[in-house]
């Protein structure tokens, strides 16, 4: 038997840990709806759903907020979009295995554009502005570092789920 307010604190739970690690908790509810009632979505269907289940205005639930969520979702590698502008989109939720390596690649991904764009900015520094520069390496060498950790426990998971 179906518990809308199980449902609803399942989903509650979820967004509120994306809010934690700073993304919109709109975030967490797309993703937690769409492995929780596992089929193809479109964005009003999941719309429509989840204002069932978070009824109260003070809930973003709109086409427009949906639509933000999965865009961030997608780019992320949480949700696959199927479909075209012409028949209508489809979402669904990657499979478990695949989520937490996307997660991890495009952080990966994000870090080292992070890097690039300092690395030229360093280039950039010709009056060589000693505070800058010590600036720019520390954020440099601890990118570095993140990227490090992040790239170890990639291969972590690889190797548990035998991909």
């Amino acid at each position: 038997m179906i518990s809308n307010e199980l449902r609803k604190e399942f989903l509650t739970i979820i967004g509120k840990t994306y809010d934690h690690y700073g993304y919109p908790e709109y975030c967490g509810w797309v993703e937690g709806l769409l492995q929780l009632e596992n089929k193809q979505w479109s964005q009003k269907s999941i719309s429509e759903r989840l204002t069932e289940l978070f009824p109260e205005s003070k809930y973003p639930t709109s086409i427009p907020t949906i639509n933000r969520a999965l865009k961030m979702l997608e780019g992320y590698g949480v949700v696959e979009k199927t479909g075209s502008r012409k028949t209508g989109y489809q979402y669904c939720a990657t499979t478990s295995s695949n989520l937490l390596g996307s997660m991890i690649h495009h952080l990966m991904m994000v870090n080292n554009d992070f890097v690039s764009k300092l690395e030229i900015l360093t280039a950039k520094n010709k009056k060589k502005d000693s505070d800058l520069k010590r600036a720019t390496n520390i954020q440099i060498k601890m990118a570095g570092q993140w990227n490090r950790a992040l790239q170890l426990l990639l291969e972590s998971t690889t190797s548990e789920t035998g991909d």
